[in-house]
């Protein structure tokens, strides 16, 4: 083959056979020189094989970037719809105040098998009660007691127990009990008691800055039997509810206060039945800290705090009390 005749030969399977004539392939003069020169690495011929083996591979690499671009798209979807449900669910209920209402429910629960079991033992005893009445009798219908008139036998009890608590409950509220109040080991009943109010009245003055008078005071009491070794726990019952909460609301100050009043503890005066509630609601936080904390239940204090629906139990590492 001549040197003055422009001829090409394939840039891709380089054969001898495959060199074809630039003028047959009606290629100007510009362009056969860059393809010759090599200077423009984006053009470059193939002969007729190679050419569909080249455009088949340019297709099918142009098809995996289109499968690459509609999964893009896709996990740019799944992203849309992830961020739009993080949205919502920032307004549901978190996972702790779904088991703090679960709680509260067990707590529901357990307050109304109680009571249906009083009320089951209650009508049990009444009926066995009616029963004994009647055996001396049994003719004598017009004795007989219907249970229509028991159950409003059971009702009135029932609503007067409930009055009577409600009551109880009420005339506490204005009682603190003090605790680790020396004792005097008398004889003279009126002597101790003396002993206890001017003991009161100096604690209430010295760490409260309370000044109380004899008026101020409803009662004031020791609980419990008389012992030689130890000091009761002394009730004391004030005129108003006001007097009382200006003692709970400050019992911080007990930490800081004269020896002479050192180790005096003041708890609420509460009913036995609010006593078993905030116990059974603490020994609830206790099994729940143990299910979902590595620290020693041991390394806390637990207390219930607020009053009515809003009680509640708060957790207090030890080194941190005080």
């Amino acid at each position: 083959m001549t040197e003055d005749v422009h001829a090409l030969q394939c840039d891709r399977c380089m054969s001898a056979t495959a060199w074809k004539c630039a003028e047959c392939l009606n290629l100007s003069d510009d362009l056969y020189e860059c393809l010759v020169s090599g200077t423009n690495v984006a053009i470059r011929w193939f002969c007729e094989n190679c050419d569909k083996v080249v455009m088949a591979k340019s297709n099918a690499t142009e098809s995996q970037n289109n499968k690459i671009d509609r999964l893009i798209a896709v996990i740019e979807k799944l992203v849309s719809r992830y961020e739009d449900i993080e949205r919502k669910l920032e307004s549901k209920c978190s996972v702790d105040e779904v088991s703090k209402l679960d709680t509260k429910i067990k707590q529901l629960e357990d307050k109304m098998l109680k009571h249906d079991s009083d009320m089951e033992k209650k009508l049990s005893e009444l009926e066995d009660h009616f029963k004994e009445n009647k055996a001396g009798d049994n003719t004598d219908k017009e004795n007989a007691i219907s249970d229509e008139d028991m159950i409003k036998f059971v009702v009135h009890e029932e609503i007067n127990r409930k009055t009577a608590e409600e009551q109880d409950v009420e005339r506490r509220k204005r009682n603190i009990i003090i605790y680790r109040i020396p004792e005097k080991k008398m004889d003279n009943v009126t002597e101790r008691e003396l002993s206890d109010t001017v003991y009161v009245k100096d604690l209430l003055d010295c760490v409260f800055n309370m000044k109380v008078e004899e008026q101020d005071l409803d009662k004031m009491y020791r609980l419990g039997r008389w012992s030689e070794d130890k000091a009761r726990p002394l009730l004391v019952a004030f005129k108003t509810v006001e007097m009382k909460e200006i003692v709970m609301a400050n019992l911080r100050s007990l930490k800081h206060t004269v020896d002479k009043f050192k180790g005096v503890s003041i708890s609420n005066d509460l009913h036995p039945k609010e006593r078993e509630e905030i116990k059974a609601m603490i020994e609830e936080a206790k099994r729940e800290h143990i299910t979902s904390c590595t620290e020693q239940v041991e390394n806390y204090r637990f207390l219930v705090v607020g009053k009515g629906q809003r009680k509640k139990v708060i957790k207090i590492k030890k080194q941190e009390i005080g």
